[in-house]
């Protein structure tokens, strides 16, 4: 990770950060002092509002990343499960609609689905598929009536798992299954027409919030899948071609770089 790299964070989980932090045991900023909160739910440590204003997200963010991160690109090649990701490329966020527009469809989603495709230090392709919350991105705002376009009809097997953080699929799916209607949402949701007639790019595409060129990202990861080779034939699906390895989770912040 470049540490004199300017930016901006465009999302940032604090609930998830925070969750990250304690279950990791990782000090943020060793001057800080902490209070012991007793509640219904026991003690616990929190930090007051004084103190928690002192580290800023840049300071969390690098002290995160040198606890949980090794080498980003080899880790890619590592048999897994990974449980934590970060890297910088090419992010794109998206609307996760559930299904498509019609009389009774709220359009004012919550969720956001964000896509990042990579390579490990092999040349292995990797998928990112990362579902979030709408309300944790600063500086965009969804479309209120997003043109009609496609989605998938796995949505709601996709959000049982990201809901129950991997625990739990569908009897009629597979982890492979939905992996790949994950991959095929962030890839094809809001397109027109047939897959292989489409650019590809989230920017064609209707629910597109935004495309973030050059953009620091860390995530948890709930499911950790490798395609079986000869299983999928993504002949008709051209930027399925190529899949791999897929990795579905939640991001915990994206940084804009140059931003």
């Amino acid at each position: 990770m470049p540490k004199k790299s300017a930016g901006r964070f465009v999302y940032w989980s604090e609930r998830l950060v925070e969750e990250v932090i304690d279950s990791n045991g990782i000090r943020v900023d060793p001057r800080l002092k902490s209070i012991v909160k007793v509640g219904a739910g026991g003690a616990g440590v929190e930090l007051s509002g004084h103190e928690r204003s002192k580290v800023t997200r840049f300071e969390v963010m690098r002290k995160v990343s040198k606890k949980l991160g090794g080498d980003p690109l080899s880790e890619l090649d590592a048999p897994g499960p990974l449980h934590f990701v970060q890297g910088q490329g090419r992010a794109d966020v998206t609307e996760f609609q559930r299904r498509g527009p019609g009389a009774d469809h709220d359009h004012r989603q919550e969720a956001c689905l964000v896509h990042v495709l990579t390579a490990s230090r092999r040349g292995r392709r990797v998928d990112l598929c990362l579902f979030g919350s709408l309300g944790n991105l600063t500086g965009y705002t969804a479309p209120e009536e997003p043109s009609p376009g496609w989605t998938s009809s796995a949505a709601p097997a996709i959000e049982e798992l990201v809901a129950s953080r991997g625990a739990r699929i569908p009897r009629s799916y597979d982890d492979e299954t939905v992996a790949v209607e994950a991959l095929r949402t962030a890839l094809r949701h809001g397109a027109h027409g047939e897959p292989s007639g489409w650019p590809g790019r989230a920017g064609t595409r209707a629910y597109t919030v935004a495309g973030i060129e050059s953009c620091q990202y860390a995530a948890v990861v709930y499911k950790d899948v490798t395609l079986t080779p000869g299983r999928w034939d993504f002949r008709h699906e051209p930027a399925m071609s190529g899949a791999e390895r897929i990795l579905v989770g939640a991001p915990l912040w994206l940084r804009a770089i140059g931003s």
